[in-house]
């Protein structure tokens, strides 16, 4: 039976071949012709998804004006004119990569269907299927019908070959500390595996399942290190253990064999140890979902079903520029508790969070790059859900990010309640830092945690960055309406611009516009391709969005231009050596808009270190070439009847002097040629402040003297 539109029967029901599943279109028989759907990969191939198409007929065929889709009618890539595919020949449509190589911009997913049509709409062909293949779907060149087929991109196909082991799959692998592999039976019968290999990437290496093995259906099978089977040695099989014949590697491979055909069942490659948090006893190489899922980092479940936590970044084939490798650390004596989290330069000082109390700083940054608390706020502020108000016991928030709104509003994401930290929930609180502590309920809040992927407790956001209308609108493809992003579609929002959060678990980066009512609007997801994000900022002087990876995914580093397309353009950098086994979780740049040698200051905050968490180092300037036309993050907050308004004091953004002026109520950084000097790696800042009134006068440093927060170490639970 050809799964095909040529054939189908409408209501004809799904064909199971080879533990894989094909659906049966439901359409009347369409136009014949000679050019027909040959092969798709919807599951990971290179660089992406691809479609390929065959002339089965005598004589070329122009493709001008030709569409593929997959089963969304939106989703539509209009071949262009003057593409002609050859008599016999194969032609082949890839997706979109990230630097926009590629053809159509569509992803293919694991239920879905390719459709091929003429210019004037009308249907051709098409394949549909509701499982993704092993390997690519295509036609068996034998008896016409949609099969599990070997990956001939470009070229005629190949059926997959039929195994006494279909439906039997690699599942997780443990390479560090201990090895271990489980196999999963994603098949509907039980399935002998006496005699079946397991091998890593040497020939050499082989171990063998003992006789009368056998893997359930819907069942997980672990073998370990001490594992008993039979290993190959000298030319014969032998009694021994797993560890004696295999020992998986950082960077390795994992094979099931089929001993007598020769056959591979399965495999997969990696290039080093999972890691996760900094952990490699904490992570495995994980399907999810099992069996059929693409690998990625997941927590360790040996024998049950897989919690993935991060996505395995793609290996990079084209070098990354690095940073600047020199660092200073800034906290030389204790200044913070023990769980760094999230920082952000906004009202002309540096601000910091713990994620383990709540507690966050208000930070005055030196002529030197140092930095000492500002006035009452020694001891920080903490953040209380409302639910904790009055209830100094509280455990609250998990605070793994912070950012300022243009009226100076403090914003904290937190990915769970530190009383119930087995349970995933992603929220954003406001608080009014001017209020008088020690501790602070949120004012507002707003949980995204059903409009974010589930993921595990641990693994939700780890970063807030607030970026205003006046930056985004007409520069964000808004998600749900296809098209430039417009503030007025939003009329509820609050503060004047979108709030981006990180997700640890697989990088990704969301816009959000939050409610008054609490409510929240999904704007966007957006993939840097880093494959873990821990910290966010908003660069002024560059207009790019910095999204952070930590030690778990070496410190990498991708700034995001918003451009107006439906993809901003991304940058990566490699982590600067010094910082890709630090746990960092907190990044700011500096506001100067000049630099020395391509460098200027930035700051990093470590998670789990008591001193040494903040550190001053240099990310590329970098200069958009046309003027700053935005404002920047950190407009003054116009709360008293004594201040001016906001515009005014702003001064003219597009130059250096309105860059400088903007942001602060009393400290401005500024690039000159005289000042303090700051010294990261070999270059050298020269960073001076200039206040317009002194720090005591500074309008948001009205915490009353004597009010200190009891938000720290001694008095607030510090884990994490």
């Amino acid at each position: 039976m050809r799964l095909r539109g040529l054939t189908a029967a409408v209501g004809a029901a799904a064909l199971l071949s080879g533990g894989f599943v094909f659906a049966a279109p439901a359409f009347a028989a369409p136009v014949s012709g000679t050019v027909q759907i040959n092969e798709a990969e919807s599951n990971g191939g290179t660089p992406g998804d691809w479609i390929e198409l065959h002339n089965t007929g005598a004589e070329a065929v122009d493709l001008s004006g030709y569409i593929l889709r997959d089963n969304d009618d939106a989703h539509t890539y209009v071949i262009p004119d003057g593409t002609t595919i050859e008599a016999g020949g194969f032609l082949v449509f890839d997706e979109l990569d990230k630097a926009g190589n590629g053809h159509f911009d569509f992803g293919l997913g694991k239920e879905d269907t390719v459709r091929f049509y003429t210019p004037d709409g009308t249907l051709v062909d098409e394949l549909a299927w509701v499982g993704h293949a092993a390997d690519t779907i295509g036609i068996d060149p034998a008896t016409g019908e949609i099969v599990p087929t070997v990956s001939t991109k470009g070229e005629a196909n190949t059926a997959a070959p039929v195994s006494s082991l279909d439906g039997v799959v690699l599942n997780e692998i443990d390479s560090a500390p201990a090895d271990a592999v489980e196999l999963y039976n994603k098949g509907t019968t039980s399935i002998d595996l006496t005699g079946a290999e397991l091998r890593d990437n040497s020939n050499d290496h082989r171990w063998r399942f003992p006789a009368g093995t056998v893997i359930e259906p819907d069942a997980f099978l672990v073998v370990d290190s001490k594992s008993a089977g039979q290993v190959f040695q000298e030319g014969q099989w032998v009694d021994g253990t797993f560890e004696s014949a295999i020992g998986i590697g950082s960077g390795d491979s994992m094979r099931l064999i089929e001993t007598e055909t020769d056959l591979v069942i399965d495999e997969f490659s990696w290039t080093e140890h999972a890691s996760y948090n900094g952990s490699e006893a904490d992570a495995t190489l994980s399907r999810c979902e099992d069996g059929i899922g693409k690998w990625k980092i997941g927590t360790p479940t040996l024998g049950a079903a897989n919690v993935c936590v991060a996505k395995i970044p793609a290996p990079n084939t084209d070098p990354l520029p690095e940073l600047g490798d020199d660092i200073t650390v800034i906290d030389e004596t204790p200044m913070f508790l023990e769980d760094s989290s999230g920082l952000d330069y906004a009202d002309g000082h540096l601000w910091a969070i713990d994620n383990g109390t709540g507690t966050f700083w208000k930070l005055v940054v030196n002529d030197d790059g140092t930095v000492t608390p500002a006035e009452g706020w020694e001891s920080g502020k903490r953040i209380q859900f409302a639910k904790d108000a009055g209830n100094p016991d509280a455990k609250g928030p998990d605070t793994e990010g912070i950012t300022l709104d243009g009226q100076g509003m403090v914003y904290a994401a937190s990915e769970r309640d530190n009383a119930a930290k087995d349970v995933n929930m992603n929220t954003i609180l406001r608080v009014d830092p001017n209020a008088a502590g020690p501790d602070l309920p949120a004012v507002a809040e707003w949980d995204l945690t059903a409009q974010l992927p589930a993921v595990e407790a641990n693994t939700g956001i780890e970063a807030v960055e607030w970026v205003s209308n006046d930056v985004l609108a007409g520069k964000l493809v808004d998600a749900n309406t296809g098209a430039a992003y417009d503030p007025a579609t939003y009329p509820e929002a609050t503060a004047d611009g979108l709030f981006f959060v990180a997700l640890e678990a697989n990088g990704h980066v969301y816009a959000f516009a939050l409610n008054a009512d609490g409510t929240a609007a999904l704007v966007a997801d957006i993939d840097p391709g880093l494959g873990g994000a821990m910290a966010l900022d908003y660069d002024h002087l560059t207009n790019q969005l910095w999204v952070v990876a930590d030690n778990g995914f070496e410190g990498r580093m991708a700034a995001l231009t918003f451009n107006g397309e439906a993809t901003p353009a991304v940058k990566q950098y490699a982590g600067s050596a010094s910082m890709t086994k630090l746990n960092n979780e907190g990044f700011a740049t500096v506001p100067v808009d000049q630099c020395i040698d391509g460098n200027r200051p930035a700051y990093w905050f470590e998670d789990g270190v008591k001193v040494g968490a903040l550190k001053l180092g240099a990310v590329p300037c970098e200069i958009a070439a046309a003027p700053v036309e935005n404002p920047v993050e950190s407009t003054p907050a116009v709360s008293t009847a004594s201040a001016e308004p906001a515009a005014a004091e702003a001064g003219d953004s597009n130059t250096a002097e309105g860059l400088a002026e903007t942001g602060a109520d009393n400290l401005t950084w500024m690039l000159v040629v005289a000042g303090a000097i700051v010294v990261i790696g070999g270059g050298l800042f020269l960073l001076s402040r200039r206040g317009r009134q002194d720090d005591e006068d500074d309008l948001s440093d009205d915490t009353p003297a004597g009010d200190t927060p009891a938000g720290n170490a001694a008095d607030a639970d510090p884990t994490a």
